[in-house]
């Protein structure tokens, strides 16, 4: 059975492209403390680095870091573990060349025979910034056909698919930290542009499932979340959405037009598409965080 739901203090924002010594430095006091109280449970991945996000998400309060930090090595090693492990190989073998290899990341991911037909470069991508310091979780809401999918899987298929998404993306960040010596985030776009408000329930169900787990188990590592292109039907599009996204989630939710307007296809932000979709859309992203700083 689920753990009742706990109380939570009030969650940070994350520093995205700050220097990690100085977020270290911010936070050396709780961060030791909190790798103190949970060095039994914790295992070779899971040092400063994993840690650090979930001292971050609690703005120092250590009770609550430590507390997410146990839920999310008990989920890791009990009903997650076959999507950690799956997450740790396919970005182990997904860099194993050098460049990015989509594929093998893809092909491992919980159900991925009934949802890969589904859910492709045309529906959701993640993109790394332009200047590296967070990664773009894009999906487009439109262009998924939710009712033959739930056909296909059930939702809680649907949810482990999402939440190892959003594991090799918790993955990556950490990794780029690391490389780069800033802290990276995700920032996550939802392009409701053609969104039906009569989807299949189970979409939904799915999707906040994945993000309410996604919040604990990878504290500290979601940044914005943009709702872009919304519909006409305004009102009632955002009453559907906004419930599928955890409390602190929708404290860093903004409402935005503009981004991949134009773009018929989520696969115009491929590399390997020459034309300026890409970089258009990263740079609209980052002018709209420039604006949530001020």
């Amino acid at each position: 059975p689920r753990a009742p739901p706990r109380s939570r203090v009030a969650m940070a924002a994350p520093p995205i492209g700050a220097p990690l010594s100085e977020v270290l430095a911010a936070h050396r006091a709780p961060l030791d403390e909190a790798l103190a109280r949970t060095a039994g449970a914790r295992g070779a991945e899971h040092g400063e680095p994993w840690a650090l996000p979930f001292v971050v998400d609690s703005d120092g309060d250590v009770d609550a870091a430590v507390a997410n930090m146990e839920e999310a090595l008990a989920w890791a090693s009990g009903e997650g573990k076959a999507i950690v492990d799956a997450a740790r190989e396919g970005v182990a073998a997904a860099t194993a060349q050098g460049a990015w290899d989509n594929e093998e990341v893809a092909r491992r991911a919980p159900s991925a025979e009934g949802v890969r037909p589904f859910l492709g470069a045309e529906q959701v991508q993640t993109l790394p910034s332009q200047d590296g310091t967070y990664l773009v979780y894009t999906i487009r809401a439109g262009a998924i056909d939710d009712r033959a999918l739930l056909k296909s899987v059930t939702p809680n298929e649907l949810s482990d698919f999402f939440l190892y998404a959003k594991e090799v993306n918790a993955r990556v960040a950490r990794d780029r930290g690391q490389r780069t010596g800033r802290y990276v985030a995700v920032v996550t776009a939802n392009d409701l542009s053609g969104a039906s408000l009569l989807g299949a329930s189970g979409f939904r169900t799915a999707l906040a499932a994945a993000s309410e787990k996604s919040s604990v188990v990878h504290a500290g590592l979601s940044g914005p979340t943009l709702l872009i292109n919304l519909p006409p039907l305004l009102g009632a599009l955002a009453k559907a959405f906004t419930p599928l996204f955890p409390k602190k989630v929708l404290e860093r939710l903004r409402f935005e037009a503009g981004p991949l307007r134009d773009v018929r296809s989520l696969t115009e932000l491929l590399r390997s598409d020459p034309g300026p979709a890409r970089a258009r859309f990263l740079a609209e992203v980052d002018t709209v965080l420039q604006g949530m700083k001020q």
